[in-house]
């Protein structure tokens, strides 16, 4: 049975959950649960092509070699409303696991429960910056890759142009934010870690919820990564893309290894300090200088357990979690062979 979050915790998170940024209120708000909210934005973003579609007049969208490129935009527009879709969903599912998770921190920081609230409690973090930043960005694509082009633009149909130009920007927006948020939120651990962290070495086990929460973010940009793949399956493989997907999985390794190694260090200092000391005893025992000497052979014992402690602080189930999470990534190929393989026996 999961442990119940004391009263002021739980009211800590209510009030950071009210003014939490926009990506996790679409959730907080919403009267249903998560992954039905997440099935209706991406519902109402389609249903608001279709709209755009419907008001240019349903236009066959003939570009000027010939060619019909209606279907190659209805397949970027499910792209990109399921890119939105995914991000939104998952920023939300890393949050509500984080609290989940955060009684099991309490035996391994300082200052228990007071520590939880005040250093686990989602934290703001100024968007400002990254918001403008997504929003010129976002207005640079749109213009590049549905504005200025001599053909295939959309100029004639400015209902179309406003939802790929306004999705395109909203994108750019969420991705600019995920990045500091991302980044916040792996400087805030590192202080904790740096700060708080007790390293029990005969119960290293504990450290496993460190493990879990760094897995999540690492979740978030695989996923992503997962959806850009989607882009190549269609045909569109461009720099841009190929880009956008090194960073999201250079993302998602990063703020994972980065947080691991931090708390291996950690772990590595305090394992050699106790082996030092241990050893210290063990050599006045043997030396008969100590005023009351231990048992030798316990000595022995506890330090061949402090030798073998482990130091890296997840367990086998955070492994699994963290490689299935980099497996995403290969589900776009392996469903693009699937549909192959239906459509040559079809």
């Amino acid at each position: 049975m999961k442990e119940a979050l004391p009263p002021d915790v739980a009211a800590a998170i209510a009030a950071a959950d009210k003014r939490a940024y926009f990506e996790q209120r679409v959730f907080i708000r919403s009267p249903f649960g998560l992954w039905t909210t997440a099935l209706l934005i991406f519902a109402v973003l389609m249903g608001l092509f279709a709209l755009a579609w419907l008001a240019s007049g349903r236009p066959a969208l003939v570009a000027t070699d010939g060619r019909v490129y209606a279907g190659t935009l209805l397949r970027l527009a499910i792209w990109f409303a399921l890119m939105i879709t995914v991000i939104l969903a998952m920023q939300r599912y890393a949050r509500v696991k984080d609290g989940e998770d955060l009684p099991s921190y309490v035996p391994v920081l300082r200052g228990g429960w007071e520590s939880v609230r005040t250093e686990l409690a989602p934290r703001d973090v100024s968007l400002n910056p990254a918001t403008i930043v997504g929003i010129v960005l976002g207005a640079v694509m749109s213009y590049l890759l549905f504005a200025a082009r001599d053909r295939d633009n959309l100029l004639d149909y400015p209902a179309l142009l406003a939802w790929f130009a306004a999705v395109t920007t909203l994108l750019a927006v969420m991705a600019a934010r995920g990045v500091a948020l991302t980044r916040g939120g792996s400087r805030g651990m590192h202080g904790t870690i740096e700060d708080k962290l007790i390293i029990d070495l005969l119960r290293i086990d504990r450290l496993s919820v460190v493990g879990r929460s760094a897995s999540r973010p690492a979740l978030i940009w695989f996923t992503v990564s997962a959806v850009i793949l989607l882009l190549f399956i269609g045909g569109s493989m461009t720099l841009l893309n190929v880009a956008f997907l090194l960073a999201c999985a250079a993302m998602g390794t990063w703020v994972f290894v980065g947080t691991m190694t931090h708390v291996h260090q950690r772990i590595k200092h305090a394992k050699a300090e106790e082996l030092e000391r241990v050893r210290c005893e063990i050599d006045q025992v043997r030396a008969g200088t100590a005023t009351s000497p231990a048992d030798l052979q316990g000595l022995l014992a506890y330090e061949k357990r402090i030798s073998d402690a482990q130091e890296w602080p997840f367990d086998q189930s955070t492994l699994v979690r963290f490689g299935a999470s980099a497996l995403i990534l290969t589900i776009p190929w392996f469903g693009q062979a699937i549909a192959a393989v239906v459509v040559e026996h079809l």
